[in-house]
């Protein structure tokens, strides 16, 4: 058992999935929106609790079922290798492990992930020092 969140979110613009956090515009064609979903704090509720059930960021089962959740297994991925590999820099670790993945025909989410990454971190740190947890 985990945190999932059943959010999702397309442009109205250009059609694009993304999540409006924030001050947010769309990542794809610029448009800010009215509508706002508050995901960084639920975003790093999830990862610590799964720290704290399963010792990871990242759950031993996940199922995908709306654009946030798919956004949260990345995150997972994300923090988890971050955790696991020593480096000191998390915006460095981030970009670069997500510099690696296949954006397809998604190419935008590759750095609205990233910058929400961020604001997560920064969530996380505001709640104290997660990451020598269960090494």
């Amino acid at each position: 058992m985990t945190l999932h969140i059943h959010y999702d979110h397309q442009c109205g613009g250009c059609g694009a999935y993304y999540i409006p956090y924030e001050d947010v515009v769309c990542p794809n064609c610029g448009l800010y929106e009215e509508e706002r979903y508050d995901f960084i704090p639920e975003a790093a509720d999830s990862l610590l609790f799964n720290l704290e059930r399963y010792s990871s960021f990242l759950p031993p089962a996940w199922a995908i079922t709306s654009l946030a959740d798919h956004i949260l297994r990345i995150l997972f991925i994300v923090f988890e290798g971050f955790r696991r590999s020593g480096e000191e820099d998390f915006s460095q670790f981030s970009k670069g492990l997500l510099e690696q993945g296949d954006w397809g025909e998604q190419p935008y989410l590759k750095d609205h992930i990233y910058l929400i990454s961020l604001r997560v971190k920064e969530e996380i740190d505001k709640r104290g020092n997660f990451f020598d947890i269960a090494q």
